[in-house]
């Protein structure tokens, strides 16, 4: 289970966490176009500019946090928000179709003993029917759908 944490707003930090989620909604598509990769995962392909421009914005390298490994091949999904696990065994139609969420918080998650996250929270009903629709949760595991933006180990 995720352990959520709210953001420290640094004062020495030049940007809050704040105001990096109002540049995002200023600059960045808030939609995606649902993908499946060949072993039945169900994601949310989402602008990679949610990594590349908003990591380094979050001030959190000092703190040993990288980009998360989303871009290791041609393969690897970039910027995306989980839909559908492996394990649920759904094979949606609605793959290529696109849809819209909203941008929340960003928050620090903490998923495994020795990880750490620091995530864009989105709200996504059109998500969330999606799985329902498919007679799953509506929610991924129960929490909030997200972006990834950062990693530590």
């Amino acid at each position: 289970t995720a352990v959520l944490e709210r953001p420290q707003e640094s004062v020495a930090r030049s940007t809050t966490w704040s105001e990096v989620v109002e540049y995002a909604r200023s600059h960045f598509p808030q939609e995606g176009v649902l993908m499946k990769n060949g072993y039945g995962y169900v994601y949310l392909k989402v602008d990679d500019a949610y990594i590349h421009e908003l990591f380094p914005m979050l001030g959190l390298e000092e703190e040993g946090y990288e980009e998360p490994p989303y871009f290791r091949s041609r393969r690897s999904p970039g910027a995306h928000i989980s839909v559908m696990y492996e394990a649920e065994g759904v094979s949606p139609v609605e793959v290529g179709k696109k849809y819209s969420f909203t941008l929340e918080d960003i928050v620090i998650v903490k998923p495994t003993w020795d990880t750490y996250y620091a995530v864009i929270q989105v709200r996504a009903p059109e998500l969330e029917a999606l799985r329902a629709k498919y007679g799953l949760k509506p929610k991924l595991q129960g929490h909030d759908f997200h972006i990834s933006i950062a990693k530590r180990s």
